[in-house]
């Protein structure tokens, strides 16, 4: 099995968890960031320095939080790729309201990409394709470390 395919196992554990905003706790509730910070701390999840992801973990922020902000921590810690190269297993941020703030993780979803975020109009972490909305919408695609 490989790295990536990890990633979107465990992240398939997650769904239907309830939207809770700055929650961590699968099948209880997260957020988008929630149920990124779950994955990564159950795979033991590295930066590009070595360091545990999870360990960055903050709970600090708004309903829409410091898109700057986000997108500078995320380059510092994660590997950016083109959306051209993206694949299963990758973080994808996007725009919410022309701010970058809400991630997602890439997957294989019906013979196309796919995404698994914790979606607050769904109220809960789902799995759909990755459409021509979300598509406009996305602004950076991050690989994890091996």
């Amino acid at each position: 099995m490989t790295h990536s395919q990890d990633i979107v196992i465990q992240a398939r554990t997650w769904l239907g968890t309830p939207f809770h905003h700055q929650a961590r706790l699968k099948g209880k509730g997260c957020d988008c960031l929630g149920l990124i910070v779950g994955v990564v701390d159950e795979l033991g999840l590295k930066d590009t320095h070595g360091q545990p992801l999870a360990a960055y973990d903050e709970v600090t922020y708004s309903r829409e939080p410091d898109g700057a902000y986000l997108t500078q921590k995320l380059t510092a810690l994660l590997e950016e790729v083109p959306f051209t190269e993206a694949q299963a297993g990758d973080l994808a941020l996007f725009t919410v309201r022309d701010n970058p703030q809400h991630m997602a993780l890439l997957t294989d979803y019906e013979g196309t990409i796919g995404m698994i975020h914790c979606y607050a109009q769904a109220r809960r972490v789902v799995e759909h394709r990755l459409d021509d909305d979300w598509k406009s919408r996305l602004v950076k695609v991050f690989r994890w470390q091996q």
